[in-house]
């Protein structure tokens, strides 16, 4: 029997039963899970059987689509003018195919009752064909893949009985069994040479880390972060920089700090430091005044956001607090408590504050800060324009222990201001009134006969005062460590006075003393043998004066605008 009369007794039989193959979409049909049930056919002929005639010449496609237990090779060969099984011939020939695309007998190709095939529901061969994609990297191999069989890349089994039994799989494997084939090989994990420090000997290592390393210490595992945010490393906060979030970053702080008992306070706190946080506000500072209750050192240098009522917060709730300093701090015009204990009557603790810079800084907010803090012993006022003589006249009379005072570039504090000044008598240690060009003689000799102690005096700017008032520094002041005398009308006396008088001078600067010559440079050098500054810019100073120098002040440091020097 020919191959075209098997086709043709298969077609009757599926017409006679009413069957239809789905094409691999029903429930009944031949789907594309079943390919390997499917049944080798005998392309050959009877051996000895005489050659049928051939078949009558007919259409292929209107045919119905054969039942696919048959070969893909010889079903091309019978048909050859289908378009689904040209390269199913080609496949069979590579040895390549074995199982019939679902395409090639779906009823939706017939033409006769839906017209022209669409190549959309022809997939072709390669749907055949089991498809070997790489594991994902997230996927990870099965232990038990290595049992299955192994066939060639892009060819799988030709033939499969529908009867035989499926291959039993292996039980996959346990937990424990995962976790040692995962871990095969591996060397177990060693703890680091840091890790067997005790708790004290870490902290103390942590203790002279700063603020940032110490959050950056916390991220490193668990037993680093309990023991960094342990209070005893948090003694001192520092913050700094324009973009930081100061406010978060100290309600985070106090919060971890406080985590045991939320709501308490941090008593080890004592030295806040925020110099250039201008995102700080006087919400972050509040509650650094509330929560830390012995703060003594608090730091705002170029906090412009923070006005007088968080400073207000913050000297009432720490009746510690020694040191302030809020240079830059434009909003800041008075220190004094808040409206709860302003009725009572308390005093500060402060002895340093520095108000350099608070530009809107007045008389009567000088005298409320003064008043307060009685116990005030360094004062700096650096250009702080609208002090007058009537704020500089409360300064000793309340601050009566001042040791350091300055009012450099306040323009408006005049011999008058000198005079009340002189009040504080050898108390005072450190004195600038740099750039005040109404002070002139008269003052500065006032100010150095009541206060011989003086240590430092800075008079630069101040072109009244002359040889005269020179004289009588030296003479009253002979414990004066470092004089600046820059663009005064000081003559090369006034240097040989100075330098006869007070022998232990350190540091000297006559820049821009257009008056003085050699002679009282070598007066200086010669009497002076300990000095360790001179700053001669701008000045008529030649390389005789600067070799004087040289050989007799061996560590002096000479500053100075000729290149001929060397």
């Amino acid at each position: 029997m020919s191959v075209l009369e098997q086709i043709r007794r298969q077609v009757g039989h599926l017409g006679q039963k009413g069957r239809r193959w789905d094409g691999g979409r029903g429930d009944s049909g031949y789907t594309s899970s079943n390919h390997s049930r499917q049944t080798s056919l005998d392309t050959g002929a009877t051996v000895g059987a005489e050659p049928s005639p051939p078949p009558p010449q007919m259409d292929p496609l209107s045919v119905p689509a054969p039942p696919p237990p048959f070969d893909m090779s010889t079903v091309a060969a019978a048909l050859p003018g289908h378009p689904g099984l040209a390269r199913a011939k080609t496949d069979g020939e590579t040895c390549l195919g074995g199982r019939m695309s679902p395409s090639v007998y779906n009823h939706k190709l017939v033409p006769a009752l839906h017209g022209r095939a669409s190549p959309a529901y022809d997939l072709g061969y390669h749907t055949l064909v089991a498809r070997t994609t790489a594991p994902s990297p997230r996927q990870s191999p099965s232990p038990w893949a290595e049992l299955a069989p192994a066939y060639p890349r892009g060819v799988t089994p030709t033939h499969c009985p529908r009867d035989s039994p499926r291959p039993q799989l292996p039980e996959p494997p346990s937990n424990t069994e995962l976790i040692l084939t995962m871990f095969k090989g591996k060397r177990p994990h060693k703890p680091a040479p840091f890790d067997r420090l005790s708790d004290e000997l870490i902290l103390h290592v942590f203790s002279y880390l700063s603020t940032n390393d110490l959050c950056y210490c916390a991220r490193v595992c668990r037993r680093w972060y309990f023991l960094v945010w342990e209070p005893q490393l948090w003694t001192s906060i520092t913050l700094t920089g324009e973009t930081t979030g100061a406010d978060r970053a100290l309600r985070q702080i106090v919060k971890l700090l406080c985590r045991d008992s939320p709501g308490t306070l941090c008593p080890a706190v004592e030295r806040v430091l925020l110099n250039g946080c201008a995102r700080l506000t006087d919400r972050g500072l509040s509650l650094l005044a509330r929560r830390c209750p012995e703060l003594r050192h608090l730091e705002l240098r170029g906090c412009a956001n923070v006005s007088n009522q968080a400073l207000f917060e913050v000297v009432t709730h720490c009746p510690g607090l020694e040191h302030l300093d809020v240079t830059g701090c434009h909003r800041v015009t008075c220190i004094d408590f808040s409206e709860v204990l302003s009725s009572v009557d308390r005093q500060l603790n402060l002895q340093y504050v520095d108000l350099t810079d608070c530009h809107n800084l007045t008389d009567a907010g000088l005298k409320v800060i003064v008043h307060n803090c009685p116990q005030l012993q360094h004062l700096y006022m650096r250009r702080c324009e609208q002090v007058t003589d009537l704020g500089i006249k409360h300064v000793p009379s309340y601050c009566v222990n001042l040791r350091e005072f300055s009012i450099s570039d306040c323009c408006r504090v005049t011999d008058y201001g000198l005079h009340e000044l002189a009040r504080l008598g050898p108390t005072l240690r450190y004195l600038s009134v740099a750039k005040c060009d109404r002070v002139s003689d008269a003052g500065v000799k006032q100010v150095a006969r009541s206060c011989y102690k003086l240590r430092y005096l800075n008079v630069r700017g101040c072109e009244a005062v002359s040889d005269a008032s020179m004289e009588v520094v030296a003479r009253c002041c002979q414990r004066l460590r470092a004089l600046d005398i820059g663009k005064c009308d000081v003559t090369d006396h006034g240097l040989k006075m100075l330098s006869q008088n007070c022998p232990n001078l350190k540091k000297l600067s006559v820049k821009s003393c257009e008056m003085i010559s050699d002679a009282g440079i070598k007066f200086i050098a010669y009497y002076c043998r300990g000095l360790q500054q001179l700053n001669i810019q701008d000045s008529p100073i030649t390389l005789e004066g600067y070799r004087t120098v040289k050989k007799y002040c061996k560590r002096c440091i000479i500053e100075h605008t000729n290149p001929g020097f060397f």
